[in-house]
């Protein structure tokens, strides 16, 4: 894809899925001094839609279920270079009813486009 393309759909993309988020920065479950709490603006997309499950015939026993907890966090690595998230740190999603918060469960920073955040519970 072209780059200019490219760029202009992560920029329409952002505008309107992203929301604010404060990152907690943490080592071995406290706070790390040598990284800042920031905040930052990107997408979240929450609820794991892999895990849903709906069964559907006689002698069924499961019933449907969403598991909504967790989910991915994207960041434009061109808008926040010094970022550095680390499995083990919290997010607090400051723009959502009640300011839920995540644990980083795993990153992957092998695209040169965005940062992307496995998310659980915290």
């Amino acid at each position: 894809m072209e780059s200019g393309l490219r760029a202009e759909l992560m920029g329409e993309v952002d505008e309107v899925w992203s929301e604010t988020l404060r990152h907690l920065p943490l080592s071995s479950g406290q706070q790390d001094p040598t990284r800042e709490k920031v905040e930052f603006v990107a997408v979240v997309r929450t609820g794991d839609r892999e895990a849903e499950r709906v069964s559907f015939g006689r002698g069924s026993t499961s019933r449907s279920s969403i598991m909504a907890a967790g989910g991915y966090l994207r960041i434009d690595r061109l808008a926040y270079p010094d970022l550095q998230l680390r499995k083990g740190d919290k997010l607090v999603a400051l723009e959502r009813e009640n300011e839920p918060a995540f644990e980083v469960l795993s990153v992957d920073d092998r695209s040169h486009l965005r940062l992307i955040c496995e998310l659980g519970d915290a």
